[in-house]
């Protein structure tokens, strides 16, 4: 078939390899005039390995694996210690940058087209045209939007609803910080009042970190100032990383849902990853379900199209929608309440560690849901 995909994310680039291992033509078309290569870390759990050995890309040599995961109070009281090697499979924390080279690497130079955004989709007659901000069309026998959650292929065939933001924004950032942690495979949740820090080692010395805090609205004047003030009373390391970093190292995103329905598209057209399922980054799993989503899709798609996008859809979304809902409770960036204290107290530390490490096999585990 002759598939066009709006995005050239990690979910657009991990589709195409499926599509094209499976014969089909697949052209790209991408908003920005390069890859886009921000957006600091991710983290690779079993559920995106094993969609990815499935796509025939291999993500040796990149980032490096994390082992243990702990989880400490504000005041530097460890809560919890889960042992991540005890998981069905590895877990991985990657440069985004590192990620979509890999991704792009064995790709024709005619398959992706920069500076052609999708603004507007057609559909019928089995065929669907997609229009790029020149008024040029674009047609195939199937359209992937893989364009983020500000779709505009989710608003031409889905819903022109934009994604609700939950009133949550993440700051977060990649550099060669905390050297101590940076080297190691264990990573740090801290959570207290004013929300979550999150430091985890992503290889070659460097510290994926992040801050998740109720904003909502424009950006502050000075986000390092505006961390500093709200994280002020929490233990080391966390003072330590807000001297290290500037307004220049901090990216923000917000903190944004989509109803996750059992149709994601019309005819010809489906969706992808956050354009399909946008959800908060609380359960890290974001780029794995995009992951899922192409893995899945490359198998399935077949003559007639339509029919095949519905059934991808149709199982997609009971385990989309698991992650998504997890993810809104937005539980992770909140201390325990206080009646738990005494019980976490009370129970034995492995007994907590092996309830943590269920939770993020829930979502995680490629055989689960």
């Amino acid at each position: 078939m002759d598939v066009l995909i709006a995005g050239a994310g990690v979910g657009g680039l991990a589709l195409t390899h499926g599509l094209r291992q499976r014969g089909h033509r697949v052209r790209v078309l991408e908003a920005a005039a390069g890859l886009r290569r921000g957006g600091a870390g991710v983290t690779i759990f079993s559920n995106g390995h094993a969609a990815l050995a499935g796509l025939g890309v291999s993500l040796d040599g990149l980032g490096g694996r994390m082992t243990g995961l702990r989880l400490r109070t504000a005041e530097g009281r460890g809560v919890v210690r889960a042992d991540l090697r005890m998981l069905r499979g590895p877990v991985r924390v990657i440069a985004r940058e590192q990620l979509v080279d890999r991704l792009a690497e064995g790709l024709p130079d005619d398959v992706i087209r920069f500076d052609t955004p999708v603004t507007d989709v057609r559909t019928g007659d089995g065929r669907v045209v997609a229009l790029d901000a020149s008024g040029a069309e674009h047609e195939a026998d199937v359209l992937v939007g893989a364009d983020g959650y500000r779709s505009a292929v989710r608003r031409a065939v889905l819903d022109p609803a934009p994604a609700a933001d939950v009133g949550w924004s993440t700051w977060q950032g990649l550099g060669p910080l905390l050297p101590d942690l940076a080297r190691g495979t264990t990573g740090e949740l801290i959570v207290g009042d004013a929300g979550l820090v999150g430091l985890l080692p992503a290889g070659d010395g460097l510290l994926q970190w992040w801050f998740d805090t109720r904003w909502t609205g424009d950006d502050p004047p000075s986000p390092s100032a505006m961390l500093r003030d709200r994280f002020a009373t929490y233990a080391e390391p966390v003072p330590a990383l807000l001297a290290s970093v500037t307004d220049a190292d901090i990216g923000r995103y917000p903190h944004v849902l989509h109803r996750v329905g059992d149709r994601w598209g019309s005819g010809a057209a489906t969706l992808l990853g956050d354009a399909a399922h946008a959800f908060p980054p609380t359960q890290a799993q974001g780029a794995n379900q995009a992951l899922e989503d192409a893995w899945l899709l490359a198998r399935t798609l077949t003559d007639p199209a339509a029919d095949s996008l519905r059934r991808y859809e149709r199982v997609r979304a009971r385990r989309a929608g698991l992650v998504s809902r997890l993810a809104a409770r937005e539980g992770v960036n909140q201390p325990p309440p206080r009646w738990m204290g005494p019980l976490l107290s009370a129970l034995p530390p492995r007994l907590v560690g092996l309830a943590y490490r269920a939770q993020i096999r829930r979502f995680s585990d490629v055989r689960a849901g």
